[in-house]
């Protein structure tokens, strides 16, 4: 994490934690956000989210990951914005392979396949139905975060050989990372 991402994270005092990557949120399909009987102010929780996907440095970020059981998520653009019970209605054919990675799972980093176009309708904070089309990162941003709704996470979409490479590539950067932060923590400690 950049030293402009820690200055976010503190400017912006999170409200919530992201769950472990383990937790059983993750791993179950997210019922429908129900507008007639709101079981939270839906504005207010598509302003929380959107906050922490930012202050996180994310890019997408969905309700679960925050332990929130709503069926609904956030993706970064101009503005950011929020996906109520979001549906893909259709897939391009063009398969994309690109690196993803994943909030729940820091520095794991995965080669996943996913359609370069896709079709999509979900509900704005307002209980109003959107149509849009997604490209590219748009595209692959909304696929992934759908997968969190239906309890599918990244880690399922490679082969067990796979994903053991990357858990291990994971595990040196961290050791690296961790030894970065000890000697800048060494230079500060001098500095004083």
């Amino acid at each position: 994490m950049s030293a402009e991402e820690d200055k976010k994270i503190e400017e912006y005092k999170l409200k919530y934690n992201l769950v472990p990557e383990n937790d059983p949120i993750l791993h179950k399909r997210i019922e429908e956000f129900d507008f007639n009987n709101p079981p939270v102010d839906p504005e207010e929780l598509a302003i929380d989210v959107i906050n922490h996907m930012g202050a996180l440095g994310g890019i997408g970020l969905s309700a679960n990951q925050l332990g929130l059981p709503y069926r609904m998520f956030t993706m970064a653009g101009e503005p950011p914005f929020a996906c109520f019970n979001p549906r893909i209605t259709f897939s391009d054919e063009e398969d994309i392979l690109l690196d993803e990675g994943c909030l729940s799972f820091p520095l794991l980093w995965l080669k996943i396949k996913r359609p370069k176009m896709i079709r999509v309708r979900f509900q704005d904070p307002y209980g109003n139905w959107c149509t849009k089309r997604f490209v590219g990162m748009a595209a692959r941003i909304f696929q992934h975060e759908m997968d969190h709704m239906e309890g599918l996470d990244f880690t399922r979409l490679v082969s067990k050989f796979v994903l053991d490479r990357a858990i291990t590539k994971r595990k040196k950067l961290y050791r690296k990372k961790m030894k970065i932060m000890k000697q800048n923590m060494k230079i500060l400690r001098k500095q004083r």
